[in-house]
């Protein structure tokens, strides 16, 4: 049998981290949404064995088109600031926009709006302690 490594971190936990000093992060869409809130979620990626490379959807909500694509572009600012940073014990070592903030229909009662952004992070894999 070959060496078993220790495994990726939560993508999904990572980018929360770095995304949670500007508004609630969650990974799925609350029944009851309050808005401002940023959806985080894997959707795809690859490694090769020493580094991931998720890629992520962030979904912005807001009270309105203003606040939805204000915190879509602070959102896109912190992730592209974020290589050689630490977020939930992870150093990131790149990012990337995939598909800039875009608005998108949002089946809603009131007029929350919300704007959804495609990254790509990477990082390492943590090393083996044993």
């Amino acid at each position: 049998m070959g060496l078993v490594l220790p495994p990726f971190p939560d993508a999904e936990t990572v980018v929360m981290a770095l995304l949670e000093p500007l508004a609630s992060t969650v990974t799925a869409t609350p029944a009851t949404l309050v808005p401002p809130l940023i959806r985080v979620n894997r959707v795809g990626g690859s490694d090769d064995g020493i580094t991931d490379h998720p890629r992520m959807e962030i979904a912005c909500y807001g009270q309105d088109r203003e606040q939805a694509w204000q915190l879509a572009e602070q959102c896109r600012q912190a992730i592209l600031g974020s290589p050689r940073t630490v977020a939930h014990g992870v150093l990131i070592d790149n990012a990337r926009t995939d598909n800039p903030p875009t608005q998108t229909p949002y089946a809603h009662t009131e007029d929350i709006r919300r704007v959804l952004g495609y990254f790509r992070l990477s990082w390492r894999r943590p090393r083996a302690t044993s």
